[in-house]
């Protein structure tokens, strides 16, 4: 007479799958999270970045027309809340600083005096 096959999985095999989803589940949830804040702050950093080379392009248009409005400007962002900070007729101390929407606390900051650079910077 012959032996039937096993038809289906047993209890402890659907217990022992369920547990490895979850385990996996349990690590890739935290990490997915952390990556979607930083790609938020790097999607507000480039919105800054365009807005920042665009203000000192601006600033040293020899013809000295003033063509940026950053209260306007600020309401098109997409990736970051309302800006503060202002540019000036001058490069002195010029700088303005946000957060990202849906980022990390970090501000990020743009710095025309040193030629439209701008940072993340991380509060400890």
């Amino acid at each position: 007479m012959k032996a039937q096959m096993q038809k289906g999985f047993t209890l402890i095999e659907l217990m022992i799958v369920v547990a490895i989803i979850g385990i996996l589940a349990a690590i890739a949830l935290p990490a997915y999270q952390n990556y979607t804040k930083r790609s938020a702050d790097s999607a507000c950093l480039a919105e800054m970045s365009a807005l920042a080379k665009t203000s000192l392009a601006d600033l040293l248009d020899p013809n000295g027309e003033d063509t940026i409005n950053l209260a306007s400007a600020s309401s098109n962002f997409t990736a970051c809340t309302a800006l503060t900070g202002s540019v000036g007729t001058d490069l002195v101390s010029t700088a303005f600083t946000t957060k990202a929407i849906r980022g990390t606390d970090a501000d990020i900051s743009c710095d025309l005096e040193k030629g439209a650079t701008c940072e993340i910077e991380t509060t400890p």
